[in-house]
């Protein structure tokens, strides 16, 4: 499914974007780019992506134009505060076209950033070539229990594994039409199923097994510490439906978590860290490394191998892509959403080197992502916006281990970012359009 291109032809096209009444009849011009809210300067783009917007961060009033040079859009952008009989016109500033295609569609979880209490859950998608939401399925539909990490068959739309919680739950499988809910403690080793990653080949999905608790601290910058007392590897075969511990992956000192495939699915990356007495008043002193396994022919062999960590940091949600593993960098824990220190960082599976990817990282955390299909964008969670809610950024990936600028996922209208008291939870590409499974999902729950 090709994206919907908003521009056309090769010559300069200027397009009046939005405009407001009142409008000073005179403008001084200014050497400076404007201080717009998101920052769409200088970033890099997918062809046929929704239309920006943006407004000027002091709330003044404004007006802009468009034109498109090649690969580059130029904005033009005049500004003035009510009552002004002057404005401002402010030196164009370019967003950049790519060509490489990204995904059609992502889809992510709505959920209130809270630690008390959640109301309305719901597995959403979006199609990027404009502003369409909708449902893939709702907490209602397993009698608001919870709903939670979704994931997809290498991006498939059609077959697709989410958590349902609550009484009677257990690990949803959708292909196509037909829906299943399986427990999996009652198939294998009386382990629920937590963090999925499906095997490229379909066939297989590892999942952590986590008991997971919170506290709550004094510090007002960090509210709450969400952590695990035990977590363990399991492995699930689709063809004959069983469940089996991963030995290397479950050991009683250890804690793993966060598994994650390589593109060929002969390399299983995974988090792991010692295991502490009373976490929750020893939550410093737990350092998640970065760790390998192999994988052949439905089976691991060898022991896992330790890649990157020591005890002044902690490593979360590893994902692999063009020799480089993304990973969520944190002072110390499993749960990064709450610690603002929490960067993206690459480590190069050639150099054994990690760095962050400083263009990627704010002062606020930045937390899950997720690679496009062919591997040139990525989008992920970060709260720099307001330090509370969750907002979802995209960025083109050049690579080498380098990225572009990043950009926010594109809204109708940018108070949509800050009137929607929800976060955007677990971002993941799609190459299509998901069916509303709310009914097929309520079904199984009457």
């Amino acid at each position: 499914m090709k994206l919907r291109h908003y521009i056309t032809g090769v010559a300069l096209i200027a397009i009046v974007l939005h405009s407001c009444s009142g409008a000073p009849s005179e403008s001084i011009p200014s050497d400076s780019y404007p201080d717009i809210i998101p920052d769409y300067i200088g970033v890099t783009i997918p062809e046929g992506i929704a239309k920006l917007t943006f407004e000027m961060a002091d709330g003044s009033k404004c007006r802009y134009e468009m034109e498109r040079e090649g690969d580059t859009l130029w904005y033009t952008v005049t500004s003035w505060r009510r009552g002004e009989k002057k404005g401002t016109l402010y030196k164009p500033f370019p967003v950049y076209v790519s060509s490489d295609p990204i995904d059609p569609y992502i889809a992510y979880r709505l959920i209130e950033p809270g630690y008390e209490s959640w109301h309305n859950i719901v597995i959403a998608q979006r199609e990027l070539a404009s502003y369409k939401e909708s449902r893939i399925v709702s907490n209602r539909a397993n009698n608001m229990g919870c709903v939670n990490c979704h994931t997809f068959d290498s991006g498939d739309p059609q077959k697709m594994l989410l958590h349902a919680r609550g009484k009677g739950g257990g690990t949803l499988f959708m292909d196509g039409d037909q829906v299943r809910l399986i427990n999996l403690a009652q198939i294998g080793v009386k382990r629920q199923g937590t963090y999925p990653a499906w095997h490229p080949s379909g066939r297989y999905v590892v999942f952590s097994s986590n008991s997971t608790l919170q506290c709550f601290t004094i510090n007002e910058f960090q509210p709450i510490e969400v952590y695990d007392t035990a977590s363990d590897i399991i492995l699930m075969d689709l063809q004959t439906d069983s469940v089996m511990l991963v030995p290397q992956l479950s050991l009683e000192s250890r804690m793993e978590t966060f598994p994650s495939w390589s593109q060929d699915g002969s390399t299983l990356y995974v988090c792991s860290a010692e295991a502490v007495e009373n976490v929750a008043n020893n939550r410093g002193q737990v350092h998640y490394r970065l760790m390998s396994a192999k994988f052949e022919d439905g089976v691991f062999v060898g022991e896992p191998e330790e890649l990157f960590g020591d005890d002044s940091c902690s490593v979360s949600f590893p994902r692999y892509n063009d020799g480089y593993v993304l990973f969520t960098h944190t002072a110390f824990g499993t749960f990064p959403i709450w610690h603002d220190e929490a960067d993206l960082w690459m480590y190069d599976t050639r150099s054994k080197e990690a760095l962050p990817a400083e263009i990627l990282n704010s002062d606020k955390a930045e937390s899950y992502h997720s690679w496009s299909s062919n591997g040139k964008w990525v989008i992920f969670g970060s709260r720099r916006l307001d330090g509370r809610y969750t907002r979802l950024y995209i960025a083109h990936y050049k690579g080498n281990g380098e990225f572009d600028k990043p950009f926010l996922l594109p809204q109708k209208n940018f108070k949509h970012n800050t009137l929607r008291l929800k976060s955007y939870n677990i971002p993941e590409f799609i190459k299509g359009e998901v069916k509303d499974y709310e009914k097929a999902v309520s079904k199984l729950f009457k």
